[in-house]
């Protein structure tokens, strides 16, 4: 009796330890969640990023350029030896033979000022080459920021649909006692029904969305494992900051200070230069370099020393090949300059009427807004359960309510994407001085 009472007793212990265990192990089975505000958001993709880090890694080929113009001696010294054997019979007066030995040392000369040409266009190589990595960075904050405040009205959405479902569960549980009751009718009873249906179908089709947009911030911030990644903030603030910057210059000058000052257009003037100093060198390297050294010879008994020169004579080889690839590049280079000007004007400008018209989405909005969209769903609710409208006014006014909060977060998106895309088509450096149109009626409204 004691063995069966010691052997439940083990028994007992042993699944309430594998149960523990199950749990524990289940819950560290659990995705777990990365909260990031947009700074550190950026922060980290500019660390992280794999694009951004393979473009960096990608300077060493133009620093090792950079080392290879500045050496002395673009090619090592060329030695050569010749030696001739004298038979006796064709022997001198001594009537010996003899062996003759000669030893060149022979180093080619850049001339015509090709060492400086060179060392030129490797230094503008990696100067557009580091421009380049600004310009990489300077959009990937475009693409950090705009996918985090995707991910950031995503997560809105979907906490607004959440309270939406519950308020409709809610409705339809007091429906069901009413109608027990008999004070709705079946009509009535399935309207309650069909609503709470939808928000769960709209709730689905909104964490399926959240799924595709949470992917793109976590590629660009270079995230692995199976955390998900969870915005820090809400739109409200974020705009509310906002509406108190200052909007940029008027177009014009928008456009100058961003020929100005933008990363891709240095590197496009760099890229030029550089192709310039390429059409120079191979314009000096018509005429070959020279090779010059010490000579040795050994000529039977007589030791000889001087030294020796080699002159290339120019007559089939000019270099026109080089020349010519190195016309086509300069030419190319210019055009590359005039389509990116060109382009930067009219990514501002587009990026500019975005700003005008999203201000003008958004200005009808006040800072009090939300709440008076929460306000206006509790009368409604009270006027239904007092009976003072029927279940389909009320089920009209709910979705018009819930519309209108969707309608105010996509204009507080739409215009914070348009603000960040003109940050970053002026290169986040130019000046603001005009009072926004948003900011004025903001302070008008107390936003």
């Amino acid at each position: 009796m004691k063995l069966q009472k010691r052997v439940f007793l083990l028994t007992a212990c042993s699944l309430f330890w594998s149960i523990r265990m199950s749990q524990g192990a289940g819950a560290d089975d659990r995705p777990s969640t990365l909260f990031l505000d947009l700074p550190t958001a950026v922060e980290r993709a500019l660390e992280d990023n794999p694009a951004l880090r393979a473009k960096r890694q990608a300077l060493g080929s133009a620093h090792g350029r950079v080392q290879q113009a500045e050496l002395l001696f673009q090619d090592n010294p060329r030695l050569s030896v010749d030696v001739d054997y004298r038979h006796r019979r064709f022997a001198l007066p001594t009537g010996k033979s003899g062996v003759d030995t000669e030893v060149r040392l022979l180093q080619e000369v850049e001339i015509a000022g090709q060492r400086g040409y060179r060392w030129e266009a490797a230094a503008k190589n990696l100067a557009q080459a580091e421009w380049s990595i600004v310009d990489a960075e300077r959009l990937l904050r475009l693409e950090v920021t705009q996918a985090f405040y995707d991910l950031m009205a995503s997560q809105e959405k979907i906490a607004a649909q959440r309270q939406l479902l519950t308020t409709q569960e809610d409705l339809l549980q007091a429906g069901l006692e009413r109608f027990a009751r008999g004070d709705i009718s079946v009509l009535e009873l399935d309207t309650l029904r069909l609503d709470r249906d939808q928000a769960r179908k709209d709730l689905s089709n909104r964490e399926q969305e959240w799924i595709g947009i949470e992917q793109q911030p976590r590629s660009l911030l270079g995230l692995e494992g199976e955390n998900t990644l969870s915005a820090v903030g809400n739109l409200v603030d974020v705009v509310a900051q906002q509406a108190e910057r200052k909007t940029p210059p008027p177009l014009g000058e928008l456009a100058g200070c961003a020929l100005e000052t933008r990363p891709d257009l240095k590197a496009a003037h760099l890229t030029l230069e550089g192709r310039e100093a390429e059409l120079r060198l191979a314009q000096a390297r018509r005429t070959p370099n020279i090779s010059l050294g010490p000579l040795y010879k050994l000529d039977n008994e007589d030791q000889v020393i001087g030294g020796a020169i080699a002159v290339p004579l120019p007559l089939f080889n000019r270099n026109q090949g080089e020349i010519t690839t190195a016309l086509a590049n300069l030419s190319v280079a210019r055009t590359e300059l005039e389509a990116r000007r060109l382009a930067v004007r009219q990514e501002v400008a587009t990026a500019y009427t975005r700003v005008r018209l999203a201000e003008e989405r958004l200005a009808p909005y006040e800072k009090t807004y939300p709440d008076n969209l929460t306000q206006s769903a509790s009368f409604t609710r009270k006027a239904y359960e007092t009976g003072e409208i029927s279940i389909f006014e009320f089920s009209v006014a709910q979705d018009r309510v819930a519309q209108a909060r969707f309608l105010y977060m996509d204009a507080i998106l739409a215009y914070l994407q348009a603000t960040t895309e003109l940050d970053a088509r002026l290169a986040f450096a130019c000046p603001a001085r005009a009072e926004s149109e948003t900011s004025r009626r903001g302070k008008q409204n107390g936003h």
